[in-house]
């Protein structure tokens, strides 16, 4: 009866974790650090992965929260303010490196169109600027997404997409050659990615917790931000961050 009771809690400890797709992101490999985890599956955005958590379809979603460089993930943040709330349970921190790919045969001085997420494009513009001046470069949902739009041939406004900046494991998802990694502007970057579950009873105090919160100022009038901090401060609670 005991080990019956044993094995079914392991089972009932796996969980089902949306994350940011298609397969090849950094948020992927962020769902990878997680424990327990019996199945990722990849959400086109960051809206329908946490909606996902909303409905019962999984258990969790794996999003990006913050960056070390370009600051926080708006789409994120949006989501957790809008709807149904959601908690966060855990973080993950993960270095981020990326690399530009391009198909087969390609060479770095035939690339003319770039594609790329937002965040990854702002960290590599220097890179650009330098190697690739005349190089334009178009925007998508995530860099997993502009691997498979190089990958497939796909075309922008001015013709089929040269190459994405990426994460280097989509090199291998997508069959892509490597025409040059590390190509960041800021070595030591990193990216905090958060699990966020539906609402429950937090996990017991650690002496190293983040508590992150959603407030809004009932009546706007002067002092009204001062009037809030003040609480925090009353009850030594530290603040690392304010959005």
């Amino acid at each position: 009866g005991a080990a019956l009771l044993v094995r079914l809690a392991v089972v009932l400890s796996k969980s089902r974790y949306a994350y940011l797709g298609p397969e090849g992101t950094f948020t992927e490999a962020a769902a990878r650090c997680l424990p327990h985890a019996e199945a990722l599956l990849p959400f086109p955005s960051v809206p329908e992965a946490m909606q996902a958590v909303r409905s019962g379809e999984v258990d969790g979603a794996v999003v990006p929260l913050e960056n070390s460089v370009e600051g926080s993930v708006n789409a994120t943040l949006d989501e957790l303010i809008r709807g149904e709330p959601l908690m966060i349970a855990r973080e993950v921190l993960l270095p981020v490196e990326f690399a530009l790919l391009a198909r087969p045969g390609t060479e770095l001085s035939g690339v003319e169109r770039i594609v790329t997420h937002p965040v990854a494009e702002a960290q590599c513009r220097q890179w650009l600027s330098t190697r690739l001046p005349k190089a334009k470069v178009y925007l998508t949902a995530s860099t997993a997404a502009a691997a498979a739009m190089v990958a497939n041939g796909q075309e922008g406004a001015d013709g089929p997409y040269d190459a994405a900046i990426s994460a280097a494991v989509a090199a291998d998802h997508y069959r892509l050659d490597t025409l040059a990694k590390g190509i960041g502007d800021t070595s030591d970057a990193m990216t905090r990615f958060v699990l966020v579950t539906r609402p429950g009873p937090p996990p017991a105090p650690t002496r190293a917790d983040k508590t992150s919160l959603v407030a809004f100022i009932r009546d706007d009038h002067p002092g009204a931000l001062l009037e809030i901090l003040e609480q925090f401060a009353t009850r030594s609670v530290n603040l690392t961050r304010i959005e």
